[in-house]
């Protein structure tokens, strides 16, 4: 299928995991694809992998909460592949796993830096331009973790995602009309480097209950291949839905992935 051809996708967090699986699903459907991360040798292999299917990308090493990176990243990318039409908000960090009596103010304000303001720097940099076109898609990748309590002692993390929740839902209604949609997806319970820092964290920081949560959903196989939530992602983009946000286990969810599929 080619849905997407001649549009261009930017990914961050693209070198690995989830980012990697939504990478993968929109160069599949003929995506142009601008692989970034702050790492250089994963998001190369993920550009290598579209490459190698016919596709065209680009990998850079960018810092998302540092503006003058992403700005001169964006220009990059619109001189190798063309204007950016499809942002994916994907990169995030846990920050502290501790109580946030405890937690290290660098490492919890980091943790904001890069999965908030680094997801406004992105959708900052391309907005204006698929505004002057009247076409563009936005998909930011929250949690669950943004609901309820958040995840325990994970304080800066469940903050961040609830933050870019009502981000979504400030922007969508900004450019409601526009020919733009924005919304979020809660991709699930996912085998990735974040579910691996979870588990590794010592007892006596995360805590018992956490601690035997996580290592559950390992030791039962509950987690899902990160190619999973790459198809529901690259769904949403394939679609004119608008000011949502989609958990990958709910009817509007398998609505998308069965229209992608007919």
């Amino acid at each position: 299928m080619q849905l997407l051809q001649s549009r261009v996708a930017l990914v961050t967090g693209g070198g690995r995991g989830i980012g990697r699986g939504a990478a993968l699903a929109l160069a599949g459907l003929g995506a142009a694809v601008a692989v970034v991360a702050r790492s250089t040798g994963e998001v190369a292999a993920v550009a290598g992998e579209i490459a190698a299917q016919g596709g065209r990308a680009v990998a850079l090493s960018v810092d998302v909460a540092d503006w003058g990176e992403v700005e001169a990243a964006a220009a990059e990318i619109e001189r190798e592949l063309g204007p950016i039409d499809i942002l994916i908000n994907n990169a995030a960090i846990l920050g502290p796993l501790e109580p946030t009596a405890t937690s290290d103010p660098a490492e919890w304000a980091r943790a904001i830096e890069i999965n908030v303001v680094g997801a406004y720097h992105c959708l900052r940099a391309v907005l204006p331009g698929m505004l002057d076109r009247g076409w563009g898609r936005i998909v930011n990748v929250s949690s669950g973790a943004a609901t309820g309590s958040g995840i325990l002692n994970a304080s800066a993390y469940s903050t961040s995602k609830a933050a870019l929740d009502m981000l979504t839902h400030a922007v969508a209604a900004e450019v409601a009309a526009s020919g733009v949609t924005v919304n979020a997806v809660y991709p699930g319970i996912v085998d990735t480097a974040m579910q691996n820092q979870i588990r590794a964290a010592p007892v006596e920081r995360i805590g018992a209950a956490p601690s035997e949560r996580f290592h559950g959903f390992y030791e039962r196989g509950e987690l899902q291949d990160a190619s999973a939530p790459g198809r529901l992602i690259a769904a949403l983009v394939a679609s004119d839905l608008h000011g949502e946000i989609v958990s990958n286990s709910n009817a509007r969810a398998a609505e998308l992935l069965r229209l992608l599929a007919s």
